[in-house]
């Protein structure tokens, strides 16, 4: 496979199946030199073109190395069920692509850092607690604690019916071949004429128009398969924070109400860490406006430069 300066397609196993990547590369791109490195794993449902892709090139332009790549199911990569927000598959892929990464001979495996954003925001902190190999982690607009996402704000009367659902739908699943998908973060009940504040009707503005939606990118989806409440409120990574043990630092928008799920794990985080506010950003205005993210950049290439 023969690499070039800038965006280069890749492929690498991952559970049996070959994952699709995009691998970024610095300009003036020497495979003999040695570059600190990246892994990329995004929010809900993402595939490797969006919000990777952009942080990916302002990464190389910076001198790294960065993949940011279609998990098991996902995009281009391979995978019987599609689209499946599993926390635990995508960590799982999440270490296969370490693993990927490290055969690489230009990959500096001393400076190789993990980046999560959103619901990966939760699965690259909960990968790092045990993966040593990633020598400090950054998390833009994290979901950090689902616990009280789902727990801390439901009740049992709420969620029993909900985890019914899904196992109804595993069942059914199991039987027939047939998966049921369903609009998991309520895209479809908004009205965009007049979209609520904060991460719901940013959501909707990302990802149900031009902006970041099947327009632009023909293999993103908004649906997920009815199993996902399954998994999701049982990955909480705040419960391993005090166990992380490695280099951490924590990225927000000043204006994010998603904020204080990522203030709690930082709180609890064991140290060395560090805590962010981009000015005047949201949750998702981190994904893909330029100001914003410029930001972003700036302060994880400062923090991973120490590590």
């Amino acid at each position: 496979m023969e690499l070039q300066a800038g965006k280069n397609n890749v492929t690498f196993k991952s559970q049996g199946v070959n994952l699709s990547g995009l691998l970024f590369t610095p300009e003036n791109f020497d495979t003999s030199k040695k570059y600190p490195t990246i892994v990329f794993s995004g929010p809900f449902n993402q595939v490797k073109e969006q919000m990777g892709a952009l942080y990916g090139q302002k990464f190389a332009n910076k001198g790294y190395v960065f993949l940011s790549f279609d998990h098991l199911g996902y995009g281009d990569s391979e995978g019987e069920l599609r689209n499946n927000e599993h926390s635990f598959i995508k960590m799982e892929s999440i270490r296969d692509a370490i693993s990927y990464l490290r055969t690489l001979s230009f990959v500096n495996k001393e400076k190789l850092y993990g980046y999560g954003a959103c619901a990966s925001g939760g699965y690259i902190p909960l990968v790092a607690v045990t993966d040593k190999r990633l020598k400090a982690i950054a998390t833009v607009s994290g979901m950090m604690d689902n616990q009280a996402s789902y727990f801390g704000i439901m009740t049992k009367e709420q969620l029993i019916p909900i985890f019914a659902m899904a196992n109804e739908a595993r069942q059914k699943q199991y039987e027939t071949g047939k998966v049921e998908y369903y609009d998991a973060l309520g895209m479809e009940t908004l009205d965009p004429n007049n979209l609520p504040e904060g991460p719901m009707g940013e959501g909707y503005d990302y990802y149900m128009t031009p902006r970041a939606g099947k327009e632009t990118y023909k293999n993103y989806t908004h649906l997920a398969p009815k199993t996902l409440m399954e998994n999701a409120p049982i990955t909480s990574a705040v419960t391993y924070a005090p166990y992380l043990y490695t280099p951490y630092l924590g990225i927000v928008g000043e204006k994010a109400q998603t904020a204080p799920l990522t203030k709690i794990f930082f709180e609890k985080a064991s140290e060395p860490k560090e805590f962010y506010e981009v000015p005047g950003a949201s949750h998702v205005s981190l994904y893909d406006i330029d100001q914003d993210v410029d930001k972003a950049v700036e302060k994880m290439d400062e923090f991973f430069s120490k590590y």
